[in-house]
């Protein structure tokens, strides 16, 4: 279906949590598609017009191949001040630019008619739930909106990961993206079909899984891909050839999986208030999901019922939890079970 909108210079909004594989769908999709190139611009964080607009440089920047295209992207960017640097990990250049230019709105119109100087572009915004971050951004919106609009022989992808945002920027009358795009919902994959496609990597490498094994990791890791692919390289790490895999090998995983991220997950624990703490806790306690009900408040420890709901609303402000409806949940499954293995 993507792939039908892609050719089509369709606009499509995909909506699906972090690590749920709309990335990787993204480019299989285009993979087989002649004469595209792909823009990835990422939104994550973004907090100003010239944010976004030096990401959009970037992305375009990165997606040209050729020497003499990249030069000559440059000279066209020369306004936003390119900035060459080594990358000091991988030791590849790097085209970055100046701090705070592109401010201006006609500078993003400028970066958008390079999107279609060359050849038919997908133009990938990911993260697109952040741009409501950015000051003015109904403004910001209309703008691009307009933009795209007149884009002819450019198709959009919209992807977002956080549900309610992304359905309040295209399905809300009173926003400037208003049936803007066709939307597409990316959700867990068949659980059959991922068991088969797991054992058989495990039984390549000569590894044989207990019954019920990976259906017990695919349902602690929320049933997200990204979230099990990771888990099962912590397994096969913690194993060896000739090995059948069981409860106490999944055990020796996570230990390899909590001391990679413990830094991390404390880091977040620092970050938080007391009463966004206790919250946490708690929830990791129910699973990792739950409703504000008497109960759950007393498992907190906080007296007033508000009190909580404000705990909760900061910690989807931080994104260390997702609302659902009604329902809170836990964006990383690791760190439930971390906290949950820290209370033991």
């Amino acid at each position: 279906m993507l792939r039908q909108h892609l050719e089509s210079d369709g606009r499509v909004y995909l909506v699906g949590e972090r690590r749920i594989g709309k990335t990787s769908l993204i480019f299989e999709a285009v993979r087989t598609l002649k004469g595209y190139r792909v823009i990835y611009v990422d939104l994550m964080a973004v907090k100003t017009t010239a944010d976004v607009v030096q990401r959009m440089a970037s992305a375009l920047v990165k997606s040209e191949k050729q020497q003499s295209r990249v030069l000559a992207l440059l000279k066209e960017l020369a306004h936003l001040q390119p900035v060459m640097s080594i990358d000091p990990i991988t030791n590849v250049p790097t085209i970055g630019f100046s701090p705070g230019a592109g401010g201006q709105p006609e500078t993003l119109d400028g970066v958008f008619s390079l999107f279609e100087s060359d050849k038919k572009s997908i133009v990938v915004f990911d993260e697109f739930q952040d741009i409501q971050q950015v000051s003015g951004d109904k403004t910001l919106l209309a703008r691009l909106r307009g933009l795209v609009q007149h884009q002819e022989s450019s198709s959009y992808v919209f992807c977002g990961s956080i549900r309610s945002s992304m359905e309040d920027i295209f399905s809300n009358h009173e926003s400037p993206f208003f049936n803007m795009a066709m939307r597409l919902y990316l959700g867990p994959l068949d659980q059959s079909e991922f068991v088969r496609f797991l054992n058989k990597k495990f039984l390549a490498g000569d590894r044989t899984l207990a019954d019920g094994v990976l259906a017990q990791i695919i349902g602690f890791c929320g049933e997200n891909p990204g979230a099990v692919q990771r888990f099962c390289t912590a397994l096969w790490q913690a194993t060896s050839a000739g090995q059948t895999i069981g409860p106490d090998e999944l055990l020796e995983a996570w230990k390899r999986l909590f001391a990679m991220q413990s830094d991390q997950y404390g880091m977040i624990l620092q970050g938080l208030s007391a009463q966004q703490a206790q919250t946490l806790r708690a929830l990791a306690r129910t699973g990792g999901k739950t409703k504000v009900s008497r109960e759950f408040a007393a498992m907190t420890g906080i007296t007033l019922s508000g009190s909580v709901v404000r705990a909760f609303q900061g910690l989807v402000t931080k994104r260390v939890v997702v609302k659902e409806g009604a329902v809170y949940r836990m964006t990383d499954p690791f760190l439930t079970a971390w906290l949950n293995f820290q209370l033991q």
